[in-house]
């Protein structure tokens, strides 16, 4: 530690430092002054950690530069020399929280150990002080991170598992009990762009989490961690292996429903069936998460059981040229149901065959990337980020859709193209867009804008002209002619595609509104090719 004399009496000073010289202290003398002037430079110049100043110095007196010290290094202790006892002095040495106050002619050596040693006993205490509430601005301006690291260090099986655990009660981690149940909840990401910006998603993402550690705080067994760009990785610490993950379902139902209320997404969640000893939690967190797809195709549950298993087939070789050909039309035809109808028919593909998770992501951004090109537009890298984070066929497929039709709304729609067609009838066809490959029904469309089905009925024709089913009818035999209108096309494809099962039927409903056949129509087309 370091020190510094002041006193305008030379020989006082020079008394002093020769009482120092046998004390045995760790202590170091940095500067001397005789004058005000004079120490308030050097003080500032090596900013010592004690000070012994004599009170009566001429001009600014001992207290007043005492203060001046104080306002630059709040922490220094200070001992005041005076050659007599003044009950004004030594009140406000008090207030100056100062350490000692000494009579020059009473100055002895085991007098000033005495209060050096008690400076230096106070100063290194509050020096701790500082330390320990530096530290924890810090641990809280930096949490997420450093839990972050502190599970890393858990998983690398590189530090002492005694360290780790020391470092994670230092964030208020504690393992009381010796095993780790393993579960994670991860933001739809579908859900979230419906609703949000894609750089608004650290935000959703350290919101969620902060709901998470509100809701464990009256626990403690349960540690949310922020993962991914989606995720909270859940370490609950159990006393018992054979304990079932019924708590662990039950927080992640809390967290879902608060999320729900207040940010209005969806978040799901998944957990272990197993459970391991703290210090093999490595093993088991490794093995989760390379699972973290395997619900893919499962129906979509609040919160589920992560399978250990996955019957997934082996990658294929997918071409998808009809998928292909619909992006293109939806550009050509200016009809963004061709996306729809695209990613659906794929969608079913793969969820029949149950292709690899990866491989069906990466046929969905095969999607965005020839829309993209074809659009002349760019596809953000955040959209490719969410879509390799998805767990679930359902909502890559959304996520899909969605740029798509982003994609396709900056190329084909001109600033006043929306204002030509009413605004109510504008939501009909974004709902027949979306559901181009079913029939929908006058029922379906009610209960979609939340009306009762007779007063919709009498209300669209109203509005459009024509009855719901003529409305529909005529919006699909506009796609149908131009699906036909290409090579290779068969009339049974079509039909399917559009949601009808019965080829008859088909060609009823085309020729009521074409005026032909769907065959005459097809052989039309190719000799006009």
């Amino acid at each position: 530690m370091t020190l510094m004399l002041i006193d305008d009496d030379v020989p006082m000073l020079e008394y002093v430092e020769y009482l120092l010289g046998p004390l045995e202290l760790e202590l170091q003398l940095v500067a001397s002054a005789s004058s005000s002037e004079d120490a308030l430079e050097q003080f500032h110049a090596v900013l010592p950690d004690l000070v012994i100043v004599d009170i009566g110095l001429p001009g600014m007196d001992g207290l007043e530069l005492a203060e001046a010290f104080r306002s630059t290094k709040p922490e220094v202790r200070l001992i005041f020399l005076t050659c007599y006892e003044d009950f004004h002095y030594s009140k406000r040495a008090i207030q100056l929280e100062a350490d000692d106050y000494l009579i020059k002619d009473e100055l002895s050596p085991d007098q000033l150990k005495s209060s050096l040693t008690k400076a230096m006993s106070r100063f290194k205490s509050r020096e701790e002080l500082l330390e320990r509430y530096s530290f924890r601005q810090a641990v809280e301006r930096n949490k997420e991170v450093l839990k972050q690291s502190f599970l890393k260090q858990l998983l690398s099986g590189t530090a002492g598992q005694e360290g780790t655990l020391a470092f994670g009660e230092r964030l208020g981690i504690s393992f009381r009990h010796p095993y780790l149940r393993y579960g994670f909840l991860h933001m739809d990401a579908a859900c979230v762009t419906e609703r949000y910006r894609y750089q608004d998603i650290p935000l959703i993402h350290f919101a969620v989490n902060n709901i998470a550690l509100e809701l464990a705080a009256g626990d403690g067994s349960i540690t949310p961690v922020m993962s991914r760009d989606a995720d909270l990785d859940l370490l609950w610490n159990v006393a018992d292996p054979g304990n079932g993950g019924q708590r662990l379902a039950e927080f992640m139902q809390a967290v879902q429903d608060k999320v729900g209320q207040y940010l209005k997404i969806t978040v799901r969640g998944f957990y272990s069936e197993s459970c391991a000893k703290v210090d093999s939690f490595d093993g088991l967190y490794r093995r989760l998460t390379a699972s973290r797809e395997n619900n893919f195709y499962a129906p979509a549950q609040p919160v589920a059981v992560l399978d250990a298993q996955a019957d997934f087939a082996e990658s294929v070789e997918w071409r998808g040229e009809k998928e292909r050909g619909m992006l293109s039309l939806a550009l050509a035809e200016q009809q963004a149901a061709w996306i729809d109808l695209a990613v659906n028919q794929y969608t079913q593909q793969a969820a029949a065959e149950r292709l690899l998770p990866q491989l069906v992501k990466e046929a969905y951004g095969s999607f965005v990337r020839q829309m993209a090109y074809e659009a002349g537009g760019l596809a953000g890298e955040a959209f490719f980020t969410q879509l390799e984070q998805t767990v679930a066929l359902e909502e890559a497929a959304s996520l899909t859709r969605r740029e798509l039709r982003r994609l396709w709304r900056q190329h084909t729609l001109a600033p006043a193209a929306d204002e030509v067609k009413d605004i109510r009838l504008q939501a009909v066809d974004r709902f027949l867009e979306e559901h181009a490959d079913r029939m929908v029904t006058s029922t379906d469309m009610a209960e979609h804008l939340h009306l009762n089905a007779s007063y919709f009925s009498r209300y669209f024709k109203k509005l459009a002209g024509v009855n719901f089913t003529d409305y529909v009818n005529q919006y699909k035999m506009n796609m149908a002619i131009a699906m036909l209108a290409r090579p290779h096309e068969t009339v049974e494809n079509v039909a399917y595609t559009l949601g009808f099962s019965d080829r008859a039927y088909f060609s009823k409903v085309f020729k009521k509104y074409s005026g032909r056949n769907p065959s005459e129509y097809k052989a039309g087309a190719v000799e006009e090719e």
